[in-house]
């Protein structure tokens, strides 16, 4: 280990190093100082040294040594002069993505040189052995080997910046800014392993935050800012979950947000709280859940029309359709009944956990299992005024299947009308959490709505009836 008078004494000798070539010697040199117990207190010299010291971190892809020295840097200036840290980490995070892009301008086909399904795993024995017996050596073996180590150089920084930021207050606007750029990095080059991996840090360092509550410097979770935040990171999460279609990680993200204003006994800001149920809406349809689907879509609804002062009349009748059709595709009839004891409590239990995702609060009582229902969602859509918002034909076609007899006509008077609600819809304009509607999306489920309440009325009028009649237009019996 090299010893120096002065830290400047060290960046002099590590530039002479680096001048005849030997990096990894400069390297070394810094490392020695960064890590002696001699210089535990900051000056702006260590300031230099430490912008070369990542520098070279970066040039050489020494992802151990630059952990290292950060965590060594951390301990010397976060109680003095945080923003000496601050400004490091930056300049770090860009080299390394400065370099990935560069990696990746040089490769013609970014989709085939990122072609691996893990950054973090090693190259598998049987792809070196095929490659030697295959003699690969063109254009998708060098942009391989040229792009995928700087991008997994990339993902490693993402995590060691993470990690030396975590669970301080002083860093968690910076540790914040370093999340939404791994959850961009994830979702700009598909890396769904990545993104998995990258909740589950965040999860687990919030965990801790709850473990160690007399740790000094601990951010205040309750405290406005930090929420505000906590919160952002979590809905940016959320959003590329969905983006990228991970809807099981999207719905652990839902958990998530869930999770910390339970903790913190407060609730988002409207503006968050309509993105968390447009993303809602979207993970229960994915799922064929169609009863929280259909509340998810209430809760929307009566944020868009009580806090969107910019919501045109035209918006607000296309989301309030959409309301009515996904309450009436939920399917009318119980499907738990002939279940056991057992799966009825799982259901209990489930219909409880997704009424707290959505914001109702259940009363634990045993004959309140029936909380969450189609009867009592179509009852609220009348009360709470969605009905009278929604469009003509939505309203005739709710009419006609939920309070209408008629046996021998109800498919004919039903089916013009899926005709023209499945044209409605698109775009909507002053609604951003909620960019387009589509009513089209529940056509099929309200024919089958329509065959069912078609089966119960002729069972009403007939005893029996022959198939051919039954499907004829005309039908006689």
């Amino acid at each position: 280990m090299s010893t120096f008078a002065k830290p400047e004494n060290a960046l002099k000798r590590a530039e002479e190093l680096i001048n005849v070539g030997q990096k990894q010697d400069a390297l070394q040199a810094l490392h020695d100082l960064i890590t002696s117990k001699r210089y535990r207190a900051w000056q702006k010299p260590l300031e230099k040294i430490m912008f070369k010291y990542v520098e070279l971190c970066v040039d050489l892809r020494r992802g151990r040594f630059a952990k290292d020295g950060l965590i060594q840097y951390r301990i010397v200036c976060q109680q003095v002069n945080v923003t000496s840290l601050e400004e490091v980490i930056k300049h770090f995070m860009h080299l390394s993505t400065e370099k990935a892009e560069q990696a990746r301008s040089q490769a013609e086909a970014l989709e085939e040189a990122l072609d691996v399904d893990d950054l973090e795993a090693d190259k598998r024995p049987e792809d070196l052995m095929l490659s030697y017996v295959s003699g690969e050596k063109g254009k998708d073996r060098s942009d391989r080997e040229l792009v995928t180590p700087w991008f997994k150089f990339l993902w490693e920084t993402y995590r060691t910046v993470l990690e030396i930021l975590r669970n301080n207050s002083k860093l968690e606007a910076l540790y914040a800014m370093t999340a939404h750029r791994a959850f961009q990095f994830c979702k700009q080059y598909k890396r769904t392993t990545e993104f998995r991996r990258l909740c589950e840090i965040i999860r687990n360092h919030l965990a801790n935050l709850n473990k160690y509550r007399d740790q000094r410097d601990r951010p205040d979770i309750s405290a406005p800012e930090s929420l505000q935040l906590y919160l952002d990171t979590r809905f940016e999460q959320l959003k590329v979950a969905t983006e990228l279609e991970l809807w099981q990680e999207a719905f652990r993200s839902i958990e998530d947000i869930h999770g910390l204003m339970f903790m913190v006994k407060k609730t988002p800001k409207a503006s968050l709280m309509v993105v968390y149920y447009a993303k809602l809406t979207e993970i229960f349809w994915i799922s064929s859940s169609h009863l929280y689907h259909a509340y998810a879509w209430l809760k929307l609804f009566t944020l868009q029309k009580s806090f969107n002062k910019n919501l045109s009349q035209k918006d607000l009748q296309m989301i309030a359709s959409s309301v009515v059709l996904a309450a009436l595709a939920v399917a009318p009839y119980d499907h738990t009944q002939g279940a056991s004891h057992s799966e009825l409590e799982n259901e209990k239990e489930r219909n409880m956990r997704m009424a707290n995702l959505i914001g109702f609060n259940l009363d634990l009582k045993p004959e309140s299992r029936e909380v969450l229902s189609r009867s009592s969602l179509l009852s609220e859509l009348v009360s709470k005024g969605v009905m009278s918002c929604a469009t003509q034909e939505v309203k005739d076609l709710y009419h006609l299947l939920e309070h209408e007899f008629l046996p021998l006509d109800l498919t004919t008077k039903v089916q013009p009308m899926l005709s023209k609600i499945s044209k409605l819809g698109g775009k909507l304009a002053s609604a951003s959490s909620v960019p387009e509607v589509h009513l089209s999306q529940y056509v099929t489920a309200l024919e089958k709505l329509a065959t069912l309440r078609l089966l119960k009325q002729v069972s009403h009028v007939y005893q029996t009836m022959k198939i051919e009649s039954f499907v004829s237009d005309d039908p006689v019996f």
